[in-house]
């Protein structure tokens, strides 16, 4: 899913390249950072304006060799046959949105190894004109200097065994080749992820008491990060086992309730919404199905033109209603869902809109299915 708040910079390799609000303040850190404390203490004599020129440019580099890290995961998984949505840069670096899950453990490995590889070959590369160039130019030779570090601390630091970092996806692949479950391997590296986010907390918190107060909420910030990510990625493998071998079809709620296009939104609100308190409605004529609104585009209209407007002006038309088979695995249905951040799903047969998917039915069906035996588990005593 799309992170909220961001603007497109572009396209590399086809890769839509997007920088989220919160890229503008880290980048500002960054940068007052290495002008008020770094490069002085590194480099003594230089001037003010030297100091911050060095500091904006060093920051905004950090910032493209994020983008190169990024941007090897994604055309490893391109060159694999997945499809890359964008890459996004944020607080805490980058993260590239790629459809679907790894198909093999190999895949897995490669796709997530070629990061931190490509930020470790990164730092050699500054490292080595680093020393031809420190005799040179002041200013030059920092600019390597620090990119040597960051991008060296970069690749260690994404090389740690924890989900959802780098390293965590590489001991997700290990775990899933020795063991042949990606299930298993998921969780293996999650509470791994959990651990070391909970052990970043501690540090942190050992240093805000010890005089390191912005390293301490540092660590503290991104240990959280990480064990809620840990976290939220076990919920969403258990889900999956759930619903793993189910449909779409099993979930639909078949009694959808259905809106002329013809009719305004007043008359929408008063006749059907505030009866059934039903949140999307399918815009049927005859036996054609027109689109789809939803409570959402019926609040984008004020209310002194909801008596003048038609359903038709504000539904989504047919042709950009995402839509699914009955015979659908569920768990494509909750990914869309979860992906596209929407709250039902149009389910089509022959052409005709036979359910909706919403995200109560699916919690509905996951609620019975911890209910029954899974395959190759007992019913219950004395049964087979």
């Amino acid at each position: 899913m799309t992170l909220s708040g961001t603007f497109a910079l572009g396209r590399l390799f086809g890769v839509v390249v997007r920088i989220h609000f919160s890229w503008l303040f880290i980048f500002a850190l960054i940068a007052w950072s290495l002008a008020s404390s770094w490069l002085p203490s590194q480099y003594v004599g230089w001037s003010r304006g030297q100091y911050w020129a060095v500091g904006v440019i060093g920051s905004a580099l950090l910032f493209v060799c994020v983008l190169i890290h990024e941007l090897s995961h994604s055309l490893e998984a391109i060159r694999r046959g997945r499809k890359v949505r964008s890459i996004t840069l944020f607080f805490l670096g980058g993260v590239s949105e790629i459809e679907d899950e790894s198909k093999s453990a190999g895949e897995e490995f490669w796709v997530s190894i070629v990061g931190p590889l490509t930020s470790l070959a990164l730092g050699a590369l500054f490292g080595l004109m680093y020393l031809n160039f420190r005799s040179g130019p002041g200013q030059i030779a920092a600019l390597l200097q620090y990119l040597m570090v960051v991008n060296l601390a970069i690749g260690v630091f994404n090389l740690l065994p924890a989900f959802p970092l780098d390293g965590g996806r590489v001991l997700r692949a290990l775990v899933w080749r020795a063991t042949d479950s990606q299930e298993r391997a998921t969780r293996v590296a999650s509470l791994t992820g959990s651990v070391l986010g909970f052990g970043l907390i501690g540090l942190g918190i050992y240093f805000v008491f010890t005089n390191n107060l912005v390293t301490g909420i540092w660590m503290v910030f991104i240990g959280w990060f990480i064990q809620s990510a840990a976290s939220s990625v076990r919920r969403d493998s258990a889900e999956r086992v759930v619903v793993s071998g189910r449909t779409v079809g099993e979930a639909m709620d078949e009694s959808f309730p259905q809106v002329p296009p013809g009719m305004t939104i007043q008359t929408l609100i008063d006749e059907h919404i505030s009866r059934g308190f039903e949140r999307a409605y399918l815009v049927v004529l005859g036996d054609t199905f027109q689109g789809l609104i939803t409570a959402t585009d019926v609040r984008k209209i004020p209310m002194e033109r909801r008596d003048s407007t038609w359903v038709s002006a504000v539904m989504t038309k047919s042709e950009n209603v995402i839509t699914l088979p009955p015979e659908a695995p569920l768990e494509e249905g909750l990914r869309v869902l979860a992906q596209r951040n929407i709250h039902q799903l149009v389910i089509m047969d022959s052409g005709a809109p036979v359910g909706l998917l919403t995200r109560a039915g699916v919690l509905r069906v996951m609620e019975v299915a911890e209910l029954l035996p899974r395959e190759g588990e007992s019913e219950g005593p004395g049964r087979s």
